[in-house]
């Protein structure tokens, strides 16, 4: 004989239910930035003719990426929470997905500049950290990504040195947080080196004017090592770390001002590494630049299996950093590039770029340009997100996209409309580890992006 099911029956529930109640710090971020107000004075697309504004088609897309949702046809799904959305942000309805796929067509560069110009805007109002230390260097980090495609014929995919079908994003992130400056999405077979002066230039002009020029300390790959590198560094005012690329004759400038023979380099406990300096004119550069060195000598694979004959790794850097920053010092600072991979990681799985949705490379920029904003803005809300009660308030602490995604948004919460109030009741658990409401308070301190 057959047991009753002693589990639950689903039945349909009359109260207005929300999964994502904490999209609501998020609005409210949106709402005392005045961003809907940056949108309308910055981008002025055609004409709409079936009467929803340009902000009710980009808002609930800039929500979506923010909740990890990167598909047009994700907003059917928000449009359920129309009633949240309208309490929110004051929307009605939302323009279907093929419509908003359709206007984006439209844009062109000129409005991808003014979405990259109001994105830039949200960091004026953030803290942005400079490296430990004395000199105080706020970090400057490019650094070129690749965004692997499915579609062969989407326009600008296209076959990269690994073989795959791929975009080749590049990204401007400043500061320990990692706020995204600037970004370019290009085809797979450019590579960014070839304009990345330009790249340079424009992602200066959109530095918040807050950041000082003399203390920023702009960091590249070997992948960027060019003289337009050094120089659009040099005319911004800026310091930088460029790791060179290998060849025969850096070799020989190092062998040349090693303190010690190669062949008494000694292994210890940590790795010997040696430390050094020198001028050079690389071919094509017209005047010396300053290079330090970092030889690395390895005596095992670091599974204990020992070398008969010690590896040995040169390091080398260009740089204009002063005299008084020692090599080593140098090659620490430089170390600190690896914010810039967390910062692409973040965006390509955080918050689930690298599948850009549409079949027009225009509109997949548009949708790169939204998603490097909505990346903004929750490092931003997560700034407001603080340890400790309002009279003894920690500093602000850096977490991780992810993390402010499934603590801060993604919460159940019945919406109550009782005495004229609008209320989210939330679990007991949610409400007294986050405080929300002093978060809240925190953003109600922030300044509109715009006068």
């Amino acid at each position: 004989m057959v047991k009753d099911n002693l589990g639950f029956e689903f039945a349909a529930a009359r109260q207005v239910l929300t999964s994502v109640a904490g999209l609501e710090l998020l609005a409210s971020l949106i709402r005392q930035l005045d961003l809907i107000r940056a949108i309308r004075s910055e981008i002025r697309v055609k004409k709409i003719d079936y009467g929803f504004r340009e902000e009710e088609h980009l808002i609930p897309l800039l929500l979506n990426i923010a909740l990890r949702r990167t598909s047009f046809t994700d907003i059917a799904w928000l449009a359920h929470e129309e009633k949240l959305l309208k309490k929110m942000l004051g929307f009605g309805k939302l323009p279907k997905e093929r419509a908003v796929a359709m206007h984006l067509e439209k844009y062109g560069k000129e409005h991808i500049a003014g979405l990259k110009r109001v994105g830039a805007k949200v960091i004026s109002q953030a803290t942005i950290t400079a490296e430990s230390g004395d000199e105080g260097y706020i970090p400057f980090d490019v650094d070129p990504s690749i965004f692997e495609q499915f579609a062969p014929k989407r326009e600008g995919v296209e076959t990269t040195y690994n073989g795959k079908l791929c975009y080749t994003p590049v990204f401007a992130v400043v500061g320990r947080e990692r706020f995204c400056v600037n970004h370019w999405l290009l085809p797979g077979r450019e590579k960014a080196v070839e304009r990345i002066d330009e790249f340079i230039r424009e992602s200066m002009d959109l530095l918040p004017a807050s950041v000082a020029r003399d203390k920023l300390l702009c960091r590249y790959d070997a992948g960027l090592y060019s003289i337009k590198t050094v120089k659009a560094s040099e005319e911004a005012g800026a310091y930088y770390l460029v790791k060179a690329r290998t060849s025969a004759a850096l070799d020989r400038m190092v062998n040349h001002n090693l303190d010690v023979d190669v062949l008494d380099l000694k292994v210890t406990k940590f790795g010997g590494e040696y430390y050094g300096e020198f001028e050079y004119i690389p071919d094509g550069w017209k005047s010396p630049r300053r290079f330090v060195f970092c030889v690395q000598i390895k005596g095992d694979d670091g599974k204990g299996q020992q070398f008969l004959i010690n590896d040995v790794v040169y390091h080398i850097l260009a740089t204009n950093l002063p005299k008084e920053v020692t090599p080593r010092r140098a090659f620490e600072l430089y170390r600190g590039r690896g914010a810039a991979e967390e910062a692409n990681k973040e965006l390509k799985h955080d918050l689930d770029l690298e599948r850009l949705p549409s079949q027009t490379f225009s509109v997949n920029e548009v949708f790169l340009t939204l998603g490097t904003m909505a990346y903004n803005l929750l490092i931003l809300l997560g700034q407001q997100w603080r340890d400790g009660s309002e009279a003894a308030e920690a500093a602000p602490v850096r977490r991780r996209i992810k993390t402010i995604q499934d603590y801060l948004l993604r919460s159940a919460a019945i919406v109550v409309n009782h005495a004229r109030k609008c209320q989210l009741k939330v679990n007991a658990w949610w409400l007294e580890k986050l405080r929300p409401n002093q978060i809240q308070a925190r953003i109600g301190r922030l300044q509109p992006i715009i006068g």
